[in-house]
């Protein structure tokens, strides 16, 4: 990016006479004018000679111009950037309305501008998706909320992102983020695990979809994979992803607790000691910080999402939740309930994976 213009502004030590306010006002006249009676090049001239004498006039020389120009969609730029970084009172028409400025303008007046200029900018009833990466990237919080409530200004998916990330110290974040269109899966659920019980089940009955057309698609491919004989990690990914089973049954087998239901009652009986997380893990066929993270998580959801993921029935889902007294003295085998009765295995499955997938991205691109 080259060197920005200074956008500062100089008031001369004399007075601002009567000559200078009439002048600037014939000028800001003949800008207004329609493009049938002035030629761009005379207005760019005219925008020139106007610029001058806006740096170097009074605030409500600045004001009236502002006002003027605030309507005006093929307004000289120069003018129309150097006012809309001028003081909020003065720049207020043309960000709130000012087809002329452009998403570099408005980029740089996020970086020169005050709290109220960036604020004003997110509530513009158009922004871009290079503007809210610029305006998400400064992480002030009013102006973050600004930008989730205005349905008029787009969000990238790194922005999306962005935010997301921002919500695990701004809780406020969260509601508007949920109702945002541009949300996807991954975003979403890393959201879950920050939200109240209702916003997690609407992220469930919005997200938690059934992977039928993948696991159609992808079945013969298990046999092409096994001849390769399982050596491609890419292929081994997506087709853990999309495996109709939940459960490592080797590990099962080989488990000296028999099966997941009995690492869940020694949990109950001796307490989750790391040992047992860890063994929970490899029988439910997720990471072990993933077991970490749905163990540690007192709301009930993820207990549920579990053991209906891995097909255990709903005792079973019981003996976990008394395995944390946190679960049952806080409500939390209530809400798991609720959550484990209507969510079906293949949908609480795909949450469950996704979890993992991403939570394995991430650890990739580190």
């Amino acid at each position: 990016m080259g060197q920005a213009e200074p956008l500062t502004l100089t008031e001369t030590t004399a007075a601002t006479g009567r000559a200078r306010s009439v002048l600037a006002k014939r000028l800001a006249d003949i800008i207004c004018l329609p493009s049938s009676v002035i030629g761009p090049q005379e207005r760019w001239i005219v925008g020139d000679l106007l610029h001058e004498i806006l740096r170097n006039s009074d605030a409500a020389i600045r004001r009236r111009c502002a006002e003027r120009l605030a309507e005006i969609k093929d307004a000289p730029a120069n003018i129309v950037k150097l006012l809309a970084a001028d003081t909020i009172g003065i720049a207020a028409p043309l960000l709130e309305h000012s087809e002329a400025l452009s998403d570099f303008d408005l980029m740089e007046v996020c970086r020169l501008g005050s709290l109220d200029h960036r604020v004003m900018i997110a509530s513009r009833e158009t922004v871009s998706e290079t503007v809210s990466a610029t305006l998400a990237s400064v992480g002030e919080p009013a102006v973050v909320t600004a930008l989730l409530r205005n349905d008029h200004a787009r969000l990238a998916p790194p922005t999306v992102s962005h935010l997301v990330s921002l919500a695990e110290d701004e809780p406020s974040y969260v509601k508007p983020l949920l109702k945002r269109g541009e949300l996807r899966p991954r975003a979403a659920l890393q959201l879950f695990w920050l939200c109240d019980h209702e916003s997690r089940k609407a992220i469930l009955n919005r997200f938690a979809v059934g992977r039928t057309l993948m696991i159609e698609a992808a079945e013969d491919v298990f046999g092409f994979a096994a001849e390769e004989g399982w050596n491609d990690p890419l292929v081994n990914r997506a087709l853990k992803f999309v495996d109709r089973r939940q459960r490592n049954r080797q590990a099962g087998e080989d488990s000296a607790y028999g099966s997941l239901e009995g690492v869940i009652a020694t949990m109950r009986s001796e307490g989750p000691t790391p040992a047992l997380v860890e063994e929970l893990a490899l029988l439910a066929g997720i990471s072990d910080a993933l077991a970490e993270r749905v163990c540690g998580d007192l709301g009930g959801e993820p207990a549920a999402i579990l053991c209906k993921a891995t097909g255990a029935d709903r005792d079973v889902l019981n003996t976990f939740c008394e395995a944390f007294q946190g679960l049952v003295g806080g409500g939390g085998r209530d809400r798991a309930f609720q959550i484990y009765d209507g969510l079906s295995v293949e949908k609480a499955q795909t949450v469950l994976r996704y979890w993992d997938l991403s939570k394995a991205a991430e650890s990739r691109s580190r």
